[in-house]
């Protein structure tokens, strides 16, 4: 099922101090390399284990007279704090994103009045107040003004501690490492009079995170390279809850033997040459830098096995949402640990019924967005053969060329490969008989965004990618929302989007590019014509496009048309004249599209997304001829 989350949204909007609190959890500051309260050696124990008495057998229900019995109680807190509790707290205060977590786990969340910027979960936060950074960044009048009974707090409010002390009792709950988030649910249960919801909510969490280790104990163990950030490089040493759910996951963080959350050389990271490599949303980098870049050379990437995990606060907050963080990356290591059962039926985008007898381990694409969708996934390492077009990601240069692109392919050499699914556009329905005779094919023929989503998500239900395909689609679901997001209620500037020319090609409705302009907040000037349309300069002249975009490949330069009639529309006039960068960003259905689209978006509306460019200057002499 796809998963839309608004929060990746957030984040993209709030780049910088999401990386603060949520890649590495370290301040408000995104180079802060002292370790936070997820950063310290999971085998550390407090001071003292947290302990709690009270005057009377501790019971559950929730009746005055039992209320009345179990308080006043007394806790020792992560700190060593002794606190007594007159009573049940009724409006709490949390200064840490995992607190406000284990009280939604037992089952206390309505008793919170007041959490940090950066709380995300559950979703009931959005509607309490926020009192401003996580721990010593709290603003402290906000907190009095909610009049708490109660103020939850980890290590990071220590420098604050006295101040808070004069609103309300404070407990510090600080969790070290996986062992002691249930300490920490247990002692919240005393704190609570909820006992018995701590001790369900522990037994969950300790059966989830089991379940995971016995599912990857028999799988060999991966190399993982963890991006917390990437300029500088930054990773998560050993001693981080990352590191921690890595190894619980079935693998094994190259970078362990450093501490906290190191900065580390591009080299090194090469030279301990990781099977997998993990990101997040924030971390400044993305999977096709890792694919156009140095680390392209890491047997990750060679492998196709770059991964992009949705939220990072699944594995950084030290609250039971661990859990979740575990079994994501566990399911990207060893997918075949969680594997699907096979045989599959699937519907494909040709209507067509097909079965996958078990899963497919030699594929044949035939599109190069096919391929590109692959590696994203993790499934680029089944891969046995592609068209000749396939130039992303790079590690496609050692697969075998099978000949031209969808009816243009070597039905003779693809047969020779012996593959166990052949997989196709549209463009390949000309030779479906023939190739039926050699394998399974699916077609995957998306024609619109939606559609995009819908092939990724397939394509990882056939390769038992499910987990890692969820992940590209809501990073690409993010990347869309926040272009559409940032152009609403723009004004929408005519645009010609010329795909070749003489004779003058361009995208009308139905394309990816009609799709793109619509969603960057402009108006395609032929989208009331179908498919691919030849025009006339007399056409182009008459819809005056405000801007103009030229395909990489169209056979014609900006400056080129100063020299032509178009010379005379608002575009060239105004300097607004386009080149695309990279044409298979714009026309491949694939998980690079995002990155066309905010392309697109930023020549349309630079003062949107901070887009500077030179505007295109035509000569006064030049012919305005044709």
């Amino acid at each position: 099922m796809r998963m839309k989350k608004t929060a990746l949204l957030l984040a993209l909007l709030l780049l910088g101090a999401v990386v603060a609190a949520g890649c590495i959890g370290s301040g408000d500051t995104a180079t802060q390399t002292s370790t936070s309260p997820s950063s310290t050696s999971p085998t550390k124990t407090p001071s003292s284990t947290p302990t709690t008495t009270s005057q009377t057998p501790s019971t559950t229900h929730t009746s005055v007279e039992t209320e009345k019995s179990f308080y006043p109680v007394t806790i020792r807190d992560f700190a060593n704090r002794t606190v007594i509790i007159k009573k049940k707290p009724e409006r709490v205060v949390t200064l840490a994103p995992a607190i406000t977590e284990d009280l939604y786990y037992i089952g206390q969340f309505d008793e919170v009045v007041g959490v940090t910027d950066y709380d995300d979960f559950p979703p009931g936060v959005a509607n309490l107040t926020r009192i401003g950074g996580y721990g010593k960044y709290a603003k402290l009048e906000v907190i009095a003004s909610l009049k708490p009974d109660l103020i939850l707090v980890d290590s990071y409010s220590t420098p604050i501690m006295e101040s808070l002390e004069k609103i309300a009792p404070v407990v510090v709950v600080d969790p070290h490492g996986l062992n002691d988030i249930p300490k920490a649910l247990e002692l919240l249960g005393k704190v609570f009079n909820a006992e018995d919801d701590a001790k369900k909510a522990i037994a969950e969490f300790n059966a989830r995170v089991d379940a995971v280790s016995s599912a990857v104990k028999d799988e060999p163990k991966l190399k993982v390279f963890y991006i917390v950030w990437s300029n500088p490089l930054m990773t998560a040493g050993g001693g981080t809850f990352i590191s921690d759910v890595i190894g619980l996951a079935g693998g094994e963080n190259i970078f362990k033997d450093a501490s906290g959350w190191p900065t580390v050389s591009v080299e090194q990271v090469i030279e301990r040459d990781p099977d997998v490599i993990i990101l997040t949303p924030h971390c400044g980098m993305t999977v096709q830098d890792v694919y156009k870049g140095p680390l392209a050379n890491t047997r990750a990437a060679k492998d196709g096995r770059v991964y992009l995990i949705e939220n990072e606060n699944d594995l950084v907050h030290p609250s039971p949402r661990v859990v979740r963080g575990l079994e994501t990356v566990a399911k990207l290591l060893h997918p075949d640990a969680f594997r699907v059962s096979y045989p599959l039926t699937i519907t494909d985008f040709a209507g067509r019924k097909v079965t996958i007898e078990r899963e497919p381990e030699r594929i044949v694409s035939l599109a190069p967005s096919i391929t590109e969708s692959l590696f994203y996934i993790g499934a680029g390492d089944k891969l046995i053969g592609v068209t000749k077009w396939a130039d992303f990601p790079p590690a496609v240069k050692n697969i075998t060329r099978v000949g031209g692109y969808g009816k243009y392919a070597n039905l003779e050499l693809i047969a020779s490969l012996n593959p166990d699914l052949i997989l196709a556009d549209s463009y390949s329905m000309a030779i479906l008989n023939d190739l039926e005779k050699i394998a399974p094919v699916l077609i995957v023929a998306p024609k619109n965004i939606t559609d995009i989503y819908d092939a990724i998500e397939l394509l990882g239900k056939i390769t038992n990618r499910e987990e890692a395909a969820e992940s590209v689609v809501a990073d690409m679901e993010a990347r869309v929302s926040y272009v559409t997001s940032m152009v609403e209620g723009r004004p929408k500037p005519k645009v010609l989007f010329i795909t070749w020319w003489n004779p003058i090609w361009v995208p009308g409705n139905g394309t990816f590019q009609d799709d793109l302009i619509r969603l960057a907040g402009g108006e395609n000037i032929f989208s009331d014509m179908k498919g691919w349309a030849q025009v006339s300069m007399e056409q182009v002249l008459k819809r005056n496009p405000d801007v103009i975009i030229i395909s990489a490949h169209g056979a014609i330069t900006p400056e080129d048309l100063c020299n032509t009639e178009l010379a005379n529309t608002n575009a060239v006039k105004n300097g607004r004249v386009f080149s695309i960068s990279d044409e298979n960003l714009v026309a491949r259905p694939g998980p690079r599209i995002v990155y066309g689209l905010e392309e697109v978006a930023g020549y349309l509306h630079p003062d949107a997304f901070n887009y500077s460019f030179q505007p295109l200057v035509c000569n006064a002499t030049a012919s305005q001829g044709g």
